[in-house]
């Protein structure tokens, strides 16, 4: 199906969303990473949690990362179906976390999965309203994220 010049940029603006949200992770961009969520968004994480909100969105990452020496969340190419202001996406992630601290001879854990996410046109730009983070491979040591 041909696309359009406005479904263009609203795919480009979509894909540096979650580009953004990336970044924001891994440089520790906490303030950055809360103005990607709608005021009332909600992500599901599994067992991290599931806050709604972007303020309770930040402090779950925040308290997630805080303590990691380093991370590295890689996105692949997204699937995006666009209707009207709302698009649903879904993207392959791979993230490594490190923690030089972690007891044992294992420094990291590695997740595999998808992003299935609920993105919505607002003023300020295209905004995460829905997250959902499916699990599909983990290796290392889960230790590494709870600090244990």
């Amino acid at each position: 199906m041909p696309l359009d010049l406005q479904a263009i940029s609203d795919r480009i603006e979509i894909e540096e969303l979650l580009v953004r949200y990336s970044r924001a992770l891994d440089f520790r961009d906490f303030a950055a990473l809360e103005t990607l969520f709608t005021a009332d968004a909600t992500f599901d994480a599994g067992s991290l949690g599931c806050p709604t909100g972007a303020a309770g969105i930040r402090a779950m990452i925040e308290g997630t990362l805080t303590g990691l020496d380093a991370t590295q969340h890689l996105l692949g190419k997204s699937l995006i179906e666009l209707k009207g202001d709302e698009a649903e996406v879904r993207t392959y992630l791979i993230s490594q976390h490190i923690r030089e601290a972690t007891e044992g001879p294992i420094k990291h854990y590695f997740l595999g999965g998808e992003y299935a996410d609920r993105v919505v046109r607002t003023p300020e730009g295209w905004r995460i309203a829905y997250r959902r983070l499916d699990r599909m491979w983990k290796q290392g040591d889960r230790a590494v994220i709870s600090g244990a």
